[in-house]
């Protein structure tokens, strides 16, 4: 890299090419060094040695004076779920004259590491991490952290027994997604198809798994399951929705793991003639504003999203400020929202 004056500046990728490593084992080697193994730590010290290479310390200094500014780590910022969650901790953490920084986990491909290549973790106060779609990493990054103050975010409260069970705001989504399809079932939906995005924690992903435990438990198989590798917006929710029309038969029911993907499915069955819910009843998951507002207006699970992110915010502040945080469940219900779009059928 030139500098102003045209002399040759190393960089962070400089370093990491020489040493043979990623960037995300320099920045390891800079803020963890003991969490590196002893070759690596090696080649990255003799690569910044030669190459004189000289860290950014901006960071590094205002870290020691507190820059009272907290990170929080999402899925993507498009989704109304998403924007409804930073938006309020955002809010939250300016009570307790926090500022907040905002990054989008699917801007470095889906690992937390890389986020903070150029800022140091170390820079933040503290984190919180929302990342619902991969919790395994989210687990394994607070622990691998575990001297910063941090606050996860969960689907389920099955990390309980990994990492500190009051640095952990959840709700349930299996039992979640388990309450609406049991109602589409209870309301003579039989042949129900699911729609859905590929997450890389396939194992464990909680809307899946509550859908295809209550169809086993009526005897019950999909009519089709849907999962694009793509992001959760409303152009995939209509590109799944016209998989499920191109099959054979229609389901009763289409059930969506997201409302913005549902809002989608919705306007593409509106677009090929078939009318919700008459001729199939449309279920979703997040409660987001525009479910109260489409037309018809959407069945969905509510995920109590502010209430989870003010306690989140609650939780971090009391590890920044070094306050006894008395034991608390942290835990929230998800509430059935029953609207149009799975109105009963007239006989």
């Amino acid at each position: 890299m030139l500098t102003g004056r045209g002399l040759l500046v190393a960089v962070i990728k400089d370093v990491a090419k020489l040493a043979g490593v990623s960037v995300g084992t320099v920045s390891k080697y800079l803020n963890t060094p003991d969490l590196l193994k002893e070759d690596k730590r090696a080649a990255v010290e003799d690569a910044i040695q030669k190459l004189n290479y000289k860290p950014n310390l901006f960071a590094r200094n205002l870290r020691v004076q507190d820059s009272k500014t907290i990170a929080v780590i999402a899925q993507e910022i498009r989704n109304p779920f998403h924007a409804a969650l930073f938006n309020t901790i955002r809010r939250e953490a300016l009570k307790y004259n926090y500022s907040v920084v905002l990054y989008s986990i699917n801007d470095v491909n889906g690992n937390i590491d890389t986020l903070f290549e150029s800022l140091p973790i170390h820079y933040f106060s503290g984190l919180i991490l929302c990342y619902f779609h991969d919790m395994e990493q989210s687990i394994d990054f607070a622990k691998r952290h575990e001297k910063v103050p941090m606050v996860i975010m969960s689907n389920s409260n099955r990390f309980f027994s990994e990492y500190d069970s009051n640095k952990i705001v959840h709700a349930d989504f299996t039992s979640g997604i388990q309450k609406i399809c049991e109602y589409l079932i209870a309301v003579g939906n039989h042949d129900i198809a699911y729609i859905g995005c590929k997450t890389k924690d396939t194992i464990h992903e909680p809307k899946l798994k509550g859908f295809l435990t209550t169809m086993e438990k009526y005897s019950l198989k999909p009519h089709s399951i849907i999962r694009l590798e793509k992001e959760y917006t409303m152009q995939t929710g209509y590109e799944s929705a016209e998989l499920i029309l191109k099959k054979d038969t229609l389901p009763d029911a289409i059930l969506s793991d997201t409302d913005i993907m549902s809002i989608g499915a919705l306007n593409c069955l509106r677009n090929h003639g078939v009318k919700v819910p008459e001729d199939i009843m449309l279920a979703s998951f997040d409660n987001i504003e525009f479910s109260k507002y489409c037309n018809p207006r959407l069945t969905t699970v509510n995920v109590p999203i502010e209430q989870m992110s003010i306690r989140a915010v609650e939780l971090l502040v009391a590890q920044l400020e070094g306050k006894e945080e008395v034991p608390h469940n942290n835990g929230f219900e998800l509430e059935l929202m029953l609207r149009e779009t799975t109105t009963v059928k007239n006989k």
